[in-house]
């Protein structure tokens, strides 16, 4: 019965649930769209599971640092606090922390203000950018009015969806993770076995699209649901929509390096796959995306461990307890990294013969492509997991560190695209990571808790390492049929 309980109020293990119930669309509404939707109609899903995911950017890094803030209230920090947790002191009484519900008021009230003014911005830049980037994809479909369609449906749908991490962010920022993750479930279930019956029944894109986005519509409102009832409802008692200058001026600091640390990374690989959709032949570019979606799914996964503990990584650094923290983000970072090496090797093993059982429009990428693709997100997960350690100090230096190797892999990128074509994305990837990414993050990390890379490092991440390097020697070698 403890055992229950514990894995029911695990933030890692129900998360895990909750991707794991995603991970059950790979299995279970993938295979139905690979052979129910044609080639063009694949490559257009795809576009616009991208477009959906560059939603975040919009978000400018608000997201993630009202989470922090608010997790350094529940940990007794005031208004006049948060702006940097550098200094903090480890001799303070975190025992005795009670949560400051006034300064969480102010955050909640200027958040609703803040995701009025993003929402009319997103729809905006989808209307005139993400419509020019679908014109190519949309026209090359037998039934293109379908597409037109299921892009308006998307629109509609995303003027909800951005309003909902107010309720998401407190939810996170007050630890209720588990409460989260747990209905996650629920509702990537739900709407697994709708876009399930949708595929059966025939309903192609436009029915895929409206059971997608339906399901994320009510997932707000859930969300809702559960932000006002939790903590005693407090959320209900919370002012009126207000900008709070003094927690403005605390969090837009963060939030804009943030974002733009995100725009950097994960937007320009996003940005990639819809500029490689313009040039591509439609085979080509059906693969790639596949792949890359494939393996953001194992990547998205891995991060459970590591991303679910944050919130009380902020809480810990607030609350001065600086050795627990370090504790904690080992257990954490070791536990990741595993989790994405086990999911990488089962898809680059198990990917390919399974699409050619199904009869799959769509192909897997070959091996190398694959490998290098492992080991460029590899190197991201080493880079992200310690700068949002350091970032526990509120201190954010993301849009150094993505700034520069995101113009690094840009550079590197486009200069080999025309030579040795899809190959140039995950090149230019380790390029940035490895140029600077990982070194740089790592260090400020190191620093900032007294660490030293081969103590901390070699039970850690160098394991899953060695055993990446070995896999990727392997299929090189096969490769070239120096082994078989």
């Amino acid at each position: 019965m403890k055992l229950l309980q514990k894995i029911w109020s695990s933030p890692t293990l129900m998360t895990w649930g909750s991707f794991a119930t995603n991970s059950l669309s790979l299995v279970i509404v993938l295979p139905l769209i690979l052979i129910k939707l044609n080639t063009e109609e694949i490559v257009v899903w795809y576009l616009f599971s991208t477009i959906i995911g560059l939603q975040i950017l919009v978000d400018l890094g608000f997201s993630p640092t009202f989470s922090r803030v608010i997790a350094y209230s529940i940990g007794g920090a005031s208004s006049t606090d948060l702006k940097d947790f550098r200094e903090v002191s480890q001799k303070k009484d975190f025992q005795n922390c009670q949560p400051n519900w006034n300064t969480v008021n102010k955050i909640c009230s200027t958040m609703g203000v803040i995701y009025d003014r993003l929402t009319i911005i997103l729809i905006s830049l989808l209307g005139v950018f993400g419509t020019l980037a679908l014109l190519r994809p949309i026209s090359l479909m037998p039934n293109y009015q379908w597409g037109w369609a299921s892009w308006a449906v998307i629109l509609l749908a995303s003027a909800v969806t951005l309003k909902g991490n107010i309720y998401n962010s407190y939810l996170q920022g007050v630890n209720k993770i588990a409460l989260l993750r747990r209905w996650d479930i629920i509702t990537s279930l739900a709407s697994i076995i709708t876009s399930f019956l949708v595929l059966g029944m025939g309903g192609g894109l436009l029915g895929l699209v409206l059971s997608n986005q339906g399901w994320m519509i009510l997932k707000i409102w859930r969300d809702r649901y559960l932000a006002r009832t939790v903590y005693e409802a407090k959320f209900q008692t919370f002012a009126e929509k207000k900008l709070n200058q003094e927690i403005f001026a605390a969090v837009w600091p963060s939030a804009w390096r943030s974002g733009l640390g995100v725009f950097m990374s994960y937007g320009l690989i996003q940005l990639s796959s819809v500029l490689y959709a313009q040039i591509g032949s439609i085979g080509q570019v059906a693969s790639y995306l596949l792949s890359l979606r494939l393996i953001q799914a194992v990547s998205q996964f891995s991060n459970a461990p590591f991303y679910t503990k944050l919130p009380l990584l902020a809480k810990l650094r607030a609350e001065g307890n600086i050795n627990q923290q370090i504790l904690l983000a080992k257990r954490a970072m070791t536990l990741g990294y595993w989790t994405y090496l086990i999911g990488f090797l089962i898809l680059g093993i198990l990917s390919k013969p399974l699409l050619q059982l199904i009869g799959s429009n769509a192909n897997f990428a070959e091996p190398r492509l694959w490998s290098l693709m492992g080991l460029s997100l590899f190197a991201e997960r080493y880079g992200a997991m310690h700068i949002q350690l350091y970032s526990t100090t509120n201190h954010i230096v993301w849009h150094i560190v993505t700034g520069v190797s995101g113009v690094i892999y840009a550079i590197v990128s486009l200069s080999l695209l025309p030579k040795i074509g899809v190959y140039a994305f995950p090149i230019g990837l380790l390029a940035g990571y490895l140029g600077f990414y990982c070194w740089y993050s790592a260090r400020y990390s190191y620093k900032a808790f007294g660490l030293k890379f081969w103590s901390f490092e070699k039970s850690v991440m160098i394991p899953p390492l060695f055993m990446l390097l070995c896999y990727t020697a392997y299929s090189l070698l096969n490769s070239l049929g120096l082994i078989t």
